[in-house]
């Protein structure tokens, strides 16, 4: 019992006993004010059955008639037909807690009908958006595939005639022709860029899915990105648990771990620290959390940050976050985002634990 129904338990009680106290107390006095105290124990009866439901009132009204009885035997001296009419009229209360009770129950009973009918069009309004997106990325990715072969091809030729070029003209000495050149090559790598996120975008490796240790991961990670961080005058904060056993792909967990730690780095100008956190979530998950002091996402984009080819970084291709959230999805994981202009962007991603952890699990002591 909450302490919110530990508090009106003893509302009820304090308020029989005090009616109570009232008819013994005052045996002496005239009917017409115990006929009066009488009329109080409904007060209990129904704060019993409004809290408590069809039990609440049925036991209330019980006790109330339990201490009531004795009183009148002890005020009129003996058993006639007068107190058998006030018993008979005390019979009331059972009536009253009874009715209440049950009237309160079934009010209840609809309420959380309607609170489960109201999650389950949550959910299905949910279930139709996410099956809308999917859908529309399986087009965008069929399109990519095909515009990436087109093009890959044509660009290679570009650089490699391009580069021999560059070399000719390093050699004859003519500087104008060496820095077109150079823009060339320079555009060419940016395209093969956005060429290759388009590929990992549009045909993705399958997953090899295994029981993998979360914490050596991202130490692995941390590894490589901590050199990077110091040229951005950046701070990686970690605190990572020992958890179970994550049910993982290490390598396409790493990527997307990295997408967004490479996100926070280079959101951060001015410098800043990026905590990374590993823990113990709830529903047999754990929980990845990624922090940035950098500069956040405004209202208007944050809906948006996952879609194909939005971005809001000069030179991005918008393909990264597109990635870590299919990573995460086929993981059978789930990623939220929180985001405040100005002050930092803070990314959790809830992955499952192996299932011979989870099946082991409510054994555990």
């Amino acid at each position: 019992m909450t302490n919110k129904g530990k508090g009106n338990l003893t509302l009820v009680l304090v308020l029989i006993l005090g009616v109570t106290g009232l008819h013994y107390g005052t045996t002496k006095s005239p009917w017409a004010i115990h006929d009066f105290y009488r009329r109080l124990y409904y007060i209990p009866i129904i704060l019993a059955a409004f809290h408590f439901k069809l039990r609440g009132g049925f036991m209330a009204s019980a006790l109330v008639m339990l201490l009531y009885a004795p009183h009148l035997l002890l005020y009129f001296g003996r058993l006639d037909i007068t107190v058998i009419n006030q018993l008979l009229e005390a019979g009331m209360f059972m009536v009253v807690g009874v009715i209440t009770g049950y009237l309160a129950e079934e009010s209840y009973r609809r309420e959380l009908q309607l609170q489960r009918q109201l999650s389950q069009l949550m959910k299905m309004d949910l279930l139709e958006r996410k099956l809308r997106q999917n859908e529309r990325l399986a087009s965008l990715g069929q399109l990519a595939s095909g515009i990436a072969h087109e093009i890959r091809n044509p660009l290679g030729i570009i650089k490699t005639i391009s580069q021999t070029l560059h070399q000719e003209a390093l050699e004859a000495g003519e500087d104008s022709l060496t820095e077109g050149l150079h823009i060339i090559e320079s555009e060419t790598d940016r395209a093969n860029k956005v060429i290759k996120g388009m590929l990992d975008f549009a045909r993705p490796e399958p997953l090899h899915l295994k029981p993998t240790n979360g914490e050596q991961v991202l130490h692995e990670l941390l590894t490589v990105l901590r050199s990077l961080a110091k040229q951005h005058q950046v701070e990686i904060d970690s605190r990572l648990q020992s958890v179970p056993p994550l049910q993982a792909d290490a390598d396409r967990l790493k990527q997307a771990v990295m997408n967004l730690m490479l996100n926070g780095i280079q959101s951060m100008e001015q410098g800043g620290t990026l905590a990374l956190s590993l823990e113990k979530g709830t529903d047999s998950m754990a929980l990845i959390t990624i922090t940035d002091q950098g500069q956040g996402i405004d209202k208007e984009s944050l809906p948006h940050i996952f879609d194909p080819f939005f971005t809001t970084k000069e030179g991005g291709t918008g393909l990264g976050l597109s990635v870590t959230h299919r990573i995460i999805e086929e993981h059978r994981g789930t990623i939220d985002v929180t985001s405040e202009p100005g002050k930092g962007t803070t990314f959790k991603l809830h992955l499952p634990l192996a299932q011979n952890h989870i099946e082991e699990a409510p054994h555990e002591t």
